[in-house]
């Protein structure tokens, strides 16, 4: 199993810029394989992202990812553990997109 862990808050720029852009390619290139996308939302991003607001299934990610400052943020999550954290859209585009389809490449 493969989860796109996307954190982001409403009133980050770049998050809805990621939103409307690049999360129905997300959508897209997911459908129809063992992958899922799993939004993260914090209060602001003036805010730090804290444990309470990661789903319960998911609190495990948040302590082992370390402290999230930046957003949008994005964890690729294989087999149930984290396996890239990158952090900003241009690090989505130019990482983990790439790392994402290879992963799906081989799933």
């Amino acid at each position: 199993m493969i989860e796109i862990l996307y954190i982001g808050a409403h009133d980050c720029f770049y998050c809805q810029h990621w939103e409307t852009a690049r999360r129905p390619e997300l959508l897209a290139l997911i459908r129809g394989t063992r992958a899922r996308l799993v939004e993260i939302r914090a209060d602001s991003v003036a805010k730090p992202v804290l444990e309470r607001h990661f789903p319960p299934a998911y609190r495990w990610a948040y302590r082992a990812a370390g402290e999230i400052r930046v957003m949008p943020s994005f964890l690729l999550v294989a087999d149930g553990k984290i396996v890239l954290k990158v952090r900003g859209t241009s690090a989505y585009t130019e990482v983990f997109e790439p790392a994402l389809r290879a992963r799906l490449s081989r799933a």
